[in-house]
């Protein structure tokens, strides 16, 4: 079976979902996670999720000894978003022993990894990706070694991107979602850098790298309702590889639940997260978390108001 180490970097204190990504890694348990962080130990977590303590200036130094940046821009977490494609380079003592490695978010909860990206995905193609149209940083699995490892330096912009202050999303498409989505060649726009999406297109394209770009994940809630079962994620009927919930969790009636223990079946409905029984009928309406919603708007609309009117 195929050795894969999903990693992922995170600095300032454990999200409030962190659990919920935690028992979808305990279901996963071919695949291992590597954290690196400063927000302490999870003792909580499955044994195939380990944390390894590092400060922002461990990274930042790890950057100018492995890639040979001299001046690594990362003075904040989310810079770390352009440095993804790199992680292979930059944690490569880490990851040796794997014969994929990748990048994985933490808002998120995986159904069974390996059921989706199967063996023979796995022994046939070198860089996989959870939506067809462009690289996804929130997920990606890379083949481990020199070649797949060292891409990033096939960007011509790569060591101007690393020097930069400002978030320039080299990890994905340069911010050409939409232009891809809606059918677009990314060899074919005029982007502000060279992305990993278009280093690897044209790498694919010229015969040099085998992909599998597929929408294995999903972001949104297009009326089904997502079911969450002893480690396998469905919408509706369809078996899915993750959801992530980047833009669920910042709508202000979107709740994440206070469980001491994540239940074996749960649903993923447009207001938050529901045990088994609770998602339908007066159930829901006794489990809808009212209160927590009305002080997420209020919140909200407080914003709003100090912003158009600074003086209250």
């Amino acid at each position: 079976m195929t050795s894969i180490c999903l990693v992922s970097c995170y600095f300032g204190s454990w999200p409030r979902y962190i659990n919920l990504f935690l028992e979808s890694c305990r279901y996963n348990p071919t695949v291992d996670f590597l954290l690196f962080s400063d927000c302490g130990p999870l003792p909580e977590s499955p044994s195939n999720v380990r944390v390894v303590e590092m400060e922002l200036d461990d990274i930042r130094q790890r950057a100018r000894e492995k890639i040979g940046i001299k001046e690594p821009a990362i003075h904040r977490p989310f810079k770390l978003c352009d440095f993804r494609p790199a992680f292979g380079v930059m944690f490569k003592d880490y990851l040796s022993e794997y014969e994929f490695w990748g990048h994985t978010d933490i808002d998120l909860i995986y159904g069974k990894i390996k059921d989706i990206v199967s063996e023979d995905i796995l022994n046939e193609k070198e860089v996989i990706s959870g939506k067809k149209y462009y690289l996804t940083g929130w997920f990606w699995l890379f083949e481990n070694n020199d070649k797949i490892n060292n891409l990033f330096r096939r960007s011509a912009d790569y060591e101007a991107v690393m020097s930069s202050e400002r978030n320039l999303i080299f990890d994905e498409c340069a911010g050409a979602w939409d232009e891809l989505i809606g059918g677009a060649s990314i060899l074919d726009l005029n982007t502000e850098i060279e992305s990993m999406t278009e280093v690897i297109r044209r790498e694919e394209q010229a015969g040099r790298l085998r992909t599998h770009f597929a929408n294995l994940g999903r972001e949104i809630m297009n009326g089904d309702p997502y079911r969450w079962e002893e480690g396998a994620l469905y919408e509706g009927e369809s078996e899915r590889l993750l959801l992530h919930f980047v833009l669920l969790k910042n709508r202000y009636y979107f709740t994440f639940p206070d469980w001491e223990t994540v239940p074996s079946r749960f649903h993923v409905l447009p207001t938050g997260f529901y045990r088994d029984g609770e998602q339908e009928g007066l159930n829901y309406l006794r489990a809808l978390p009212a209160g927590k919603i009305a002080r997420r708007w209020w919140q909200k609309m407080s914003k709003k108001i100090k912003h158009r009117f600074p003086w209250r």
